[in-house]
């Protein structure tokens, strides 16, 4: 089973569809079994993204971006530009700096369910399920290295501040190891609060996103704000990418 190493804000599982479609929230990794070298192509990573019905009843899958890795800042899940911390600033300039420069292939798909068909062109609604998520391929270590990078980045940007229609808004960042899945995984989780401690119209339940590596691929799947589903969907992600391009069983 996965187990979270340290805390990171919590979310309740439950016994409807997409949690018994995912099964047991768990992966092994390859490594000490695959060559570290060994890299896959965008069309093998797209045909090991989980059907839109893994999330739910009613849940489309959207379009998909094949070779978009750290070319598209469009496809970021995070947008790290408003991090400017006040003090030890450098470190993450350089984390950023790393992190933009690596390249592999890649696959990348949202899965989105509208409540009512007109909210998909309300600019006040969004979505009442979406999911995204994506396998990057790359050497095994530039795979932990990467890895290392994003721990170290949720770390830096901890609390995050930013102009907003009605006021400064918050986002709270938290980053976890998560055991269980893959060769290693993190847990990340970011919640968004009004700065002036108050009820806000920017106030929003913690959504969670796993990053794992299996071998050289980096699997994420998020944000969500059920962590038990979350864990579950990369575990599944995790054991197909182990089972059908490593050949692990």
């Amino acid at each position: 089973m996965a187990v979270v190493v340290l805390t990171a804000g919590c979310g309740a599982g439950s016994d409807d569809e997409p949690w018994k479609a995912v099964g047991d929230p768990s992966a092994p990794g390859v490594d000490g079994s695959a060559k570290p070298g060994r890299v896959f192509s965008d069309g093998d990573l797209a045909q090991q993204l989980a059907p839109s019905e893994t999330f739910g009843k009613g849940v489309k899958a959207g379009r998909l971006h094949e070779g978009k890795f750290n070319t598209d800042w469009g496809l970021r899940s995070l947008d790290w530009d408003e991090c400017e911390p006040v003090e030890d600033a450098e470190p993450f300039a350089s984390y950023m700096r790393e992190l933009g420069a690596y390249r592999g292939a890649s696959a990348q798909q949202t899965a989105v369910k509208w409540k009512r068909p007109q909210d998909k062109t309300d600019p006040d609604e969004g979505p009442e399920v979406e999911v995204i998520q994506s396998l990057v391929s790359m050497r095994g270590t530039d795979a932990k290295r990467y890895l290392k990078l994003q721990h170290a980045i949720y770390s830096h940007c901890a609390v995050v501040g930013y102009d907003a229609e009605a006021g400064i808004a918050e986002d709270h960042n938290e980053v976890a190891r998560l055991e269980g899945v893959g060769d290693e995984a993190l847990l990340q989780s970011t919640a968004v609060t009004g700065d002036d401690g108050a009820e806000s119209e920017y106030d929003s339940p913690r959504r969670y996103t796993v990053e794992a590596r299996v071998g050289g691929v980096i699997v994420s799947i998020g944000s969500h704000h059920d962590k038990d589903k979350v864990i579950a969907w990369a575990a599944l992600l995790a054991r197909g990418v182990g089972k059908d391009l490593y050949g692990t069983r």
